[in-house]
């Protein structure tokens, strides 16, 4: 037997030729594996919005959202956030949104005033605010968590439509919404089209809580969207975008002073206050109501959820509502 070799005529490489060998390939799997950490780590991307610019983690997974149009958002893109402030009312989140994101969520209180203790205790890595809402709070909110805030309450249609791309830009499903987005921009194109020209009708947005009148005015979100679908105002148009000029209440008088060939109602109690008006004449003379051309939609989800989906959904409604329109 000769030295450095083996009895099975199998080449043997010295002692010290192994161990080099062997240090070698504990050094290659010890540096592999250190490039798998350092491969993908969590990126953060700055995120600008109306209250400054937040740096958001890469892909969040615990995401908190304080207003029903940012569950659309999400919703949009099939991502589930684990916390909503849902007004402490389960059901007013839509089945629109539950088919997508299931019903595993904790509420966290009314979006007027959330509660902090309990959005701290889901551990959010991301919280979604409303700029107009939230703004008192923002810095509380920032102390638990990355925390962008949008203009939901007295945004435009075209501002809920940029909000939901910079939602899903900071949740890493920017080009899956730029996609939604162009099948929303063909949906809602389709339903302008079935619609007609409609520029020579004035219609009017509404809410009837059974205590007072609510007009939504031409810079609001219902307002806005009527206007991209052609119908004109007969309300001015606010200079600014603050609650009291989008949201407008009224009274009877005014009410026919504005006198609108469509009312478009949605009613929070039944009856409502406009049923206690029937039978006046300076109701009954309202263009909208001499006509027969009120009509009532589902309150909460024309008035309060403001998204993608929603204004689908409040597009097939104009579609069925010019259809019944009277000659």
């Amino acid at each position: 037997m000769f030295s450095g070799y083996t009895s099975g005529n199998t080449r043997a490489l010295p002692q010290s030729c192994r161990e080099q060998t062997m240090i070698r390939k504990l050094f290659s799997a010890a540096f592999a594996g250190a490039m798998m950490l350092v491969a993908v780590p969590a990126q953060a991307i700055d995120i600008a919005h109306d209250l400054g610019t937040t740096s958001v983690p890469d892909a969040p997974k615990r995401i908190v959202v304080l207003e029903y149009s940012f569950v659309d958002s999400l919703a949009a893109v099939g991502v589930a956030p684990v916390g909503i402030a849902d007004d402490d009312k389960r059901d007013s989140i839509i089945p629109a949104y539950t088919a997508v994101i299931g019903d595993d969520w904790t509420s966290v209180g009314t979006r007027k005033s959330p509660s902090l203790e309990v959005i701290a205790s889901l551990q959010p890595d991301l919280i979604i605010a409303d700029t107009s809402r939230h703004e008192a709070i923002y810095g509380a909110l920032s102390e638990i968590a990355p925390t962008i805030a949008f203009d939901s309450l007295t945004g435009t249609y075209e501002t809920a439509m940029a909000a939901a791309q910079t939602i899903a830009d900071a949740i890493g499903k920017g080009p899956e919404m730029a996609e939604r987005l162009k099948q929303h921009e063909a949906t809602m194109a389709a339903y302008k089209a079935e619609i007609g020209d409609v520029s020579a009708l004035s219609a009017q947005f509404l809410i009837d809580n059974g205590e007072g009148i609510y007009l939504h005015s031409p810079v609001s979100y219902n307002g806005s969207l009527l206007k991209w679908f052609g119908f004109t105002s007969n309300m001015p148009t606010p200079d600014g975008h603050t609650y009291e000029e989008a949201i407008v209440q009224t009274s009877l008088e005014q009410l026919s002073e504005i006198n609108p060939q469509i009312i478009i109602r949605g009613k929070y109690a039944d009856p409502g206050l406009m049923d206690s008006w029937v039978g006046q004449p300076i109701y009954d003379s309202i263009e909208a109501v001499k006509a027969g051309h009120v009509f009532d939609i589902k309150a909460h989800e024309w008035s309060r959820l403001r998204g993608v989906l929603a204004s689908e959904q409040s597009g097939a409604d104009l579609v069925n509502i010019v259809k019944q329109l009277k000659p």
